[in-house]
């Protein structure tokens, strides 16, 4: 089986805020006046439900020659030159409006919602519409990611797993996100992705970028690293308990010079020298303990490393 082995690819933020703007196509029966009113209500709903921003429209004149042909509202979009337009149609009278809003990205229809209202509740009326055709990932606090990859890859964000196809947006938090890819074939790629608030950030990768490796028949070098380093710390720490010990036992054999055995009893330089002795093997102990400690905690470093390589 094919072990995964993440390429952690730090990339900027690729994808800037969309911006979004509104237009009415047509008033056939409401004022100029009330028209205008019915696209600021439009603006101002934009700007309270999307994080991206919001460029003023031209405003609507009534009268206005159309310069264009069969599909009028697809070429007033396509010459706006903004990603998103919310688009507005008006018909009915200055006391009953009738309204169709479409919202439209990248020169192409999403979706469409029509509805009736007076004009003193053109805000809200627009916000309820707004509310039902605005992309997830144009919310405030959102943005999304351009899923370009593999067919059958698996695409997870900060660890969970998103069903996502190619040429879908992936609405997430606006912030930084870790993207994991793991291809058909096992191989994986693990990105950084910075996602701006109503932005969308391409997500394209490759197989040919994935760093793969296969399963070896044993344990690799660095995990026969991290024993040796183990074996030689537990042994010089079993060696500096011994130093201790030894330290301890350099004073057996003298005798005290008071009591009954005070003629046999053990002599200064006696004493001294094994003084001597006993604090030359505490220091050897203390030298082998602090090496034999310090092996041992390289040793599970190296180990805890490979273990996350694999």
């Amino acid at each position: 089986m094919r072990l995964l082995l993440a390429a952690l690819l730090a990339l900027p933020c690729l994808g800037h805020a969309q911006a979004l703007v509104s237009a009415v196509l047509d008033s056939n029966g409401p004022s100029e006046a009330v028209a205008r009113k019915a696209q600021r209500a439009v603006d101002a709903s934009l700007k309270a439900l999307s994080g991206a921003a919001v460029k003023e429209g031209e405003p609507y004149r009534k009268g206005s020659p159309k310069r264009c042909t069969d599909d009028c509202a697809k070429e007033l979009v396509r010459a706006l030159q903004v990603p998103g337009v919310a688009l507005l149609e008006l018909k009915g009278s200055d006391t009953r409006v009738v309204f169709e809003l479409s919202f439209w990205l990248d020169g192409e229809r999403v979706a469409a919602r029509k509805g009736e209202t007076p004009p003193d509740a053109l805000e809200p009326s627009m916000k309820a519409a707004l509310e039902q055709l605005l992309p997830g990932w144009m919310r405030k606090g959102f943005g999304a990611m351009a899923v370009q990859v593999e067919g059958g890859s698996v695409v997870k964000v900060d660890g969970r797993v998103v069903a996502a196809r190619n040429g879908d947006l992936v609405p997430v938090p606006a912030g930084v996100h870790q993207v994991d890819v793991v291809f058909p074939s096992g191989d994986a790629v693990m990105q950084r992705l910075e996602v701006a608030e109503g932005g969308r950030v391409p997500l394209e990768v490759e197989p040919t970028t994935a760093l793969s490796a296969r399963a070896s028949s044993g344990p690799t070098a660095l995990r026969y690293g991290s024993y040796g380093l183990f074996m030689a710390g537990a042994g010089s720490v079993a060696a500096g308990f011994i130093a201790g010990a030894l330290s301890r036992g350099a004073g057996i054999g003298l005798t005290s010079c008071e009591g009954p055995d005070a003629r046999s009893c053990s002599t200064l330089a006696q004493a001294q020298a094994a003084q001597l002795q006993a604090q030359q093997y505490a220091g050897t102990g203390n030298v082998l303990l602090g090496v034999g400690a310090s092996l041992m905690a390289l040793a599970v470093s190296l180990f805890a490393v490979d273990v996350l390589l694999q």
